[in-house]
């Protein structure tokens, strides 16, 4: 085992880079990731422990990555790769290792004017370097960035700079595969796929290891365009020129151009007709330009545009869907039909109004930051006065209930049958030759989410593999969680007593209660049903990752999909019998 594979497999190293994905996951918008996070965390020793034995035993394997589509604001299309919690940590764990002990990954993290991705410099630091290129007179910029720099990173030859620096071939071998995609839902994306990274081209937007194989690889471009009266700032794909005379300027712009060329690359021209300002820029720094978010010129730095415009449209969001689960609680007569009512929708506009402020605390146009408090004012007293029209006419229990603060009336009273109990998780499993493998799903008819305590028709599912055998039903007023276990358990039945039987699932909900242990508190007389089953035979329950390209499961989400869909066509039909 080398050194630097010892360390980095060390529990405390592997704890470490758990915490800094946490903290970076609980924070991110998508609730898959923050889901993911909440799950791992439930049994965050025992998965620790779990990823170092197989890492030492040569064993671990990467999780199958989700492809997703977003839109440029160049209507192209951009490839984001999502990776489980597993490998993420593995590859956080490898990222620790490789700044600290790697020559060539310590010296692209010590470039002075290189900010993204790199130990203890950001944003604050980028700015900082900025206004120094302004107090020594740099008075013209070029402002760019790399297209498609990811996608671009010829990955193979960074992976052989590393080598040159470390022969510890574990380690080696571990980062070969931590930066290679592999999509599961490769299938699905059809023709999009060619926007994701290929084998020894480009690296995962979204992998913690990726900025640091775009730092090794223009190392040497930083170095080189900080020399002979012009400076530049790098933000991972964002460069900014500087320097004294326009010409100079020109000038190392167009060896940048061909810098990266060499390297395969190519950066957006701002001399070029039509080019997006968004994308590059060009002139004298009294005009300013536009900079990770911030406006920048000598002795102002000031939110952009965009960013004022963004912050704006995310109140406006906020508030809307306050109107929304404001209109949905009073509509349902229930305090806890939806989240966010009156009093949380003011929360979570405080937080996210001082979450933006922090981000551009460095600016210094107090002026600026007035005006953009008048607006959300504004915006305030629009969703104040809406309120108080709401509250008119409304009733003592209403005003309550809309306010945000839930009537004690309005819990569900429980009887001593919904006592929270544990599944048997069961004994060791053996599979053997005459082990049933059965794909489970289940689903709710499409529409909005789906709020607290309501019920919509639903669907379940199941595929046999190796047997060509489907089974499907539905439920006209159900849950999501409910279907999921209904296809489980349905399965169970499909099987003889006495065999031996693995469960697949997408359901986090089922997995957790089955295999980590934890407490039904809902939902009891169908895991009682479940129990029933699976004490007649030998019984495994396997999470899988949904959506993510395996056919099995593919398959039974499309059958679940059509029984809600069939449910809810007979809900309505009911309907407009009874009117």
């Amino acid at each position: 085992m080398g050194k630097l594979f010892e360390e980095c497999t060390k529990q405390d190293a592997l704890h470490q880079a758990w915490r800094r994905i946490r903290s970076n996951g609980l924070r991110s918008k998508a609730d898959e990731t923050r889901s993911a996070i909440e799950d791992f965390e439930r049994t965050t020793n025992r998965n620790i422990s779990r990823i170092q034995s197989r890492l030492r035993r040569g064993e671990f394997k990467f999780d199958p990555q989700k492809g997703v589509l977003k839109t440029k604001s160049s209507r192209g299309k951009r490839g984001i790769v999502m990776a489980s919690v597993h490998n993420r940590v593995v590859e956080r764990a490898l990222l620790d290792i490789l700044q600290k002990k790697v020559p060539i990954a310590r010296e692209a993290g010590s470039q002075p004017s290189s900010f993204g991705g790199v130990p203890n410099r950001s944003v604050p630091h980028a700015l900082k370097f900025l206004v120094d290129a302004f107090d020594g007179g740099h008075a013209y910029f070029i402002r760019s960035d790399i297209s498609g720099f990811f996608d671009g990173i010829p990955r193979r030859a960074v992976l052989d700079r590393i080598q040159a620096d470390t022969d510890d071939q574990r380690l080696l071998q571990l980062l070969n595969e931590a930066t290679t995609v592999t999509l599961g839902n490769e299938q699905a994306l059809g023709e999009d796929r060619r926007v994701f990274p290929t084998d020894d081209q480009g690296v995962a937007q979204g992998s913690p290891l990726s900025p640091l194989f775009g730092n090794i690889l223009l190392q040497p471009f930083d170095v080189r365009f900080n020399d002979r009266g012009v400076v530049c700032a790098r933000f991972v794909d964002d460069f900014v020129l500087l320097g004294k005379t326009q010409s100079k300027v020109r000038k190392a712009f167009e060896s940048a151009r061909s810098h990266l060329g060499e390297l395969g690359l190519n950066c957006h021209d701002p001399f070029k007709a039509g080019v997006s300002l968004e994308k590059a820029q060009h002139g004298h720094i009294e005009d300013g330009f536009d900079f990770l978010g911030y406006n920048c010129r000598p002795g102002l730095l000031q939110p952009s545009k965009n960013a004022r415009q963004g912050i704006l449209e995310a109140i406006r969001k906020h508030f809307g869907a306050g109107r929304a689960a404001i209109r949905d609680v009073r509509k349902s007569e229930d305090s806890f039909a939806a989240r966010q009512r009156y009093a949380q929708t003011l929360v979570l506009v405080d937080r996210v109004l001082r979450g933006w402020g922090e981000s551009f605390a460095y600016g210094n146009s107090t002026s600026t930051m007035d005006n953009l408090d008048q607006l959300v004012d504004d915006l305030l007293e629009d969703f104040r006065t809406w309120f108080a029209q709401q509250l008119r006419g409304a009733d003592r229990k209403t005003r309550r209930r809309m306010g945000g603060v839930g009537l004690l009336t309005d819990i569900d009273q429980k009887t001593f049958d919904e006592v929270p109990f544990q599944i048997d998780p069961g004994g060791r499993f053996r599979a053997s030759s005459g082990t049933i493998t059965i794909s489970t799903d289940g689903a709710l008819c499409s529409g909005k989410r789906q709020r607290k305590k309501e019920r919509r028709p639903g669907g379940w599912a199941f595929v046999v593999h190796d047997r060509n055998v489907e089974k499907a039903g539905y439920d006209l007023a159900t849950t999501n969680n409910r279907m999921e276990l209904t296809a489980v358990i349905e399965a169970l039945r499909y099987t003889d007593p006495g065999a031996s039987v693995i469960v697949r699932t997408d359901s986090q909900y089922v997995n957790n209660v089955r295999n980590n242990g934890s407490v039904v508190k809902q939902n009891s007389d169908l895991w009682e049903s479940f129990e029933i089953e699976a004490q007649k035979r030998r019984v495994k329950v396997v999470w899988v990752k949904g959506h993510a390209g395996d056919p099995n499961n593919e398959r039974a989400d499309k059958l679940a999909g059509q029984q809600a869909e069939e449910a809810r066509l007979m809900a309505e039909a009911d309907l407009v019998l009874r009117v």
